[in-house]
């Protein structure tokens, strides 16, 4: 298989599980009642993902790049990029159950955006290092797992957009010192997570994508 038909899978893969969850949840919903929600869909269909991932790698075939990445367009910031505009395509896109027209109309075309980003992706080349590489990002010896990676991006992001919510739908000023330590609390673990899955990626496609 072709490099980008497989990353096209992927991300139409990925696109098409969180629309399924995006669309389970009340208009209106409550951010705490959403973020258990995001969890409990995570445990259910996360491992099928990931396995589906695993299968399609098996037969992908990245070819090899003259040089690496020296810049912000390698594998893993793009993959990040992708998996944010798939929040915003659940959530404010013209398909969205939850899309508010005074609110999000003048956001732009999302599938344009992610179509552009994808064709980043099939050309970028593998990062000369790992951008992300910080204290706060969770090594390990052996190769990460893509599946893995890719869905702990989505997790992330969509629990990150959620929980976003708090900053333009309530007024700051009415909230508890608690829930804005809970809030401060939930970004530190939630991007540690999301800073971790970039660097996987970014890992898995030094492995692949030879540089010569």
């Amino acid at each position: 298989m072709e490099r980008q038909d497989f990353e096209t899978q992927l991300a139409d893969a990925l696109l098409s599980e969180w629309q399924r969850f995006a669309a389970s949840l009340p208009v209106g919903y409550e951010i705490e009642d959403a973020l258990r929600s995001a969890d409990r869909f995570d445990e259910r269909t996360g491992a099928a993902f990931i396995a589906r991932t695993t299968d399609l790698l098996t037969n992908a075939f990245f070819g090899s790049a003259i040089e690496p990445e020296l810049g912000m367009n390698s594998p893993g910031i793009l993959w990040d990029r992708l998996t944010i505009l798939h929040c915003k395509a659940i959530f404010t896109g013209p398909q969205s159950p939850h899309r508010r027209t005074k609110d999000h109309s003048h956001l732009g075309d999302v599938t344009v955006e992610i179509s552009d980003v994808l064709k980043a992706l099939h050309e970028a080349k593998p990062a000369k290092n790992v951008l992300l590489a910080k204290e706060a990002t969770q090594r390990q010896s052996a190769p990460p797992s893509l599946g893995q990676a890719l869905w702990d991006l989505q997790v992330s992001n969509v629990a990150m957009w959620i929980n976003q919510d708090l900053l333009y739908t309530v007024d700051v000023n009415m909230v508890s010192e608690k829930r804005l330590r809970d809030y401060i609390k939930f970004f530190s673990v939630a991007n540690r997570r999301r800073n971790t899955a970039i660097e996987h990626v970014e890992l898995v496609y030094q492995g692949n994508l030879q540089v010569h």
